[in-house]
């Protein structure tokens, strides 16, 4: 019931439309119901023909992938390793030394070339030894040196001479500087050419600072630097008229201990080499192009006769270190020399480390 005096909000009803309103209403609608179904119809198509397509891609795929599967089990399985050491026979790296035990191909000497001639300090025993045999065995001609041991040195000149090669023997003290003057000098008027020169000669003594004199000093300067320095100064000429393809070759016996790997209690000996390594890279450029300079830096390729490295204990110590479990041995040295000295042809200044992994640790 409204109180007195409150209007009333009440509206009236909307009339209900007529058939005329209704139709026109509908008809006003149609265009857009149109479009709404065709988009469905549409959208119900492309998902129809989307289905359709993949499901043909999967089973296209696996069809691909039992015919893979197939052929796979013809295949016998190869372990990785297996195949890679396969590949590395098979690809072998040309001018790399050859393996041990493998006669590598000999050099290609120059059409009715005479056969090369090396020349070796301190060739009668040990790695001398190995290299001069090597060489021979690659139809070399050789030439070596020796101070003490005679008797070494008259068996290993019979040795290389049944092997066909011409050898030679001098004694020389490396550590008489007038003495190695005058042999050099010699050779350099009696010699037509000279193809390789191999400073093997060493003399290796323990230098504890209590006991350094300047006669040991030099002593072990003058064999491990100035007489390599000397002799190749002198004979130089003799190398640039090599008959080698790759030119006249000098190849120094070097050491890891003196290039940055020093041993306690042999500073003098490790100066001397460290002096005969940083001569590989100076005469490297200073003869170049004729003649290549390298050197060969052995851990242990033979253990001294004499002193506490000579004990079995002290070996098996420095053994634990070289990641290869081994001492290695004058041949493993001579072939790395024979590399250089007759394959290498574009490597110079370089100073290859024989030991075993030993720098590493």
């Amino acid at each position: 019931m409204q109180q007195a005096g409150t209007p009333s909000t009440t509206q009236p009803a909307s009339p209900p439309l007529s058939r005329d309103q209704q139709w026109k209403l509908i008809q006003q609608s149609s265009p857009l119901l149109l479009i709404l179904l065709l988009v469905a119809i549409a959208a119900i198509v492309v998902a129809l023909v989307t289905r359709s397509i993949l499901k043909a891609s999967r089973a296209r795929q696996a069809r691909l992938d039992r015919a893979a599967d197939q052929d796979a089990a013809k295949v016998p399985k190869v372990d990785p390793w297996t195949e890679s050491a396969r590949r590395m026979t098979i690809d072998k790296i040309e001018g790399a030394p050859a393996p041990a035990g493998a006669q590598a191909p000999p050099p290609v000497p120059k059409p009715d070339a005479p056969r090369p001639l090396a020349l070796i300090t301190g060739a009668a025993r040990r790695v001398g030894r190995a290299v001069a045999l090597e060489l021979a065995r690659r139809g070399c001609d050789v030439l070596f040196t020796f101070n003490a041991s005679e008797e070494d040195a008259i068996s290993l000149a019979k040795e290389l001479a049944a092997m066909g090669a011409t050898a030679s023997f001098f004694r020389l003290d490396l550590a008489d500087a007038d003495a190695v003057e005058s042999f050099a000098s010699e050779r350099a008027e009696t010699l037509k050419r000279l193809d390789i020169l191999v400073h093997n000669a060493s003399v290796y003594d323990p230098s504890p600072l209590t006991d350094v004199t300047p006669d040991q000093a030099m002593h072990q300067y003058r064999i491990n630097a100035l007489a390599p320095l000397m002799l190749t100064a002198r004979l130089a000429p003799l190398l640039e008229a090599s008959v080698l393809p790759g030119g006249g070759s000098v190849v120094a016996m070097v050491d890891i201990h003196s290039m940055g790997r020093p041993r306690k209690d042999f500073a003098v000996y490790s100066m001397s080499k460290a002096a005969l390594a940083e001569m590989v890279q100076c005469l490297a450029r200073d003869l170049a192009p004729h003649v290549r300079v390298n050197g060969v830096a052995p851990g242990v390729v033979a253990w001294p006769e004499s002193g506490e490295e000579s004990e079995p204990e002290a070996q098996k110590k420095y053994t634990r270190r070289i990641p290869l479990e081994r001492a290695g041995t004058p041949e493993d040295a001579a072939r790395t020399v024979r590399w250089l000295a007759l394959e290498a042809t574009y490597v110079t200044g370089e100073i290859i480390r024989v030991d075993g992994g030993r720098w590493l640790t």
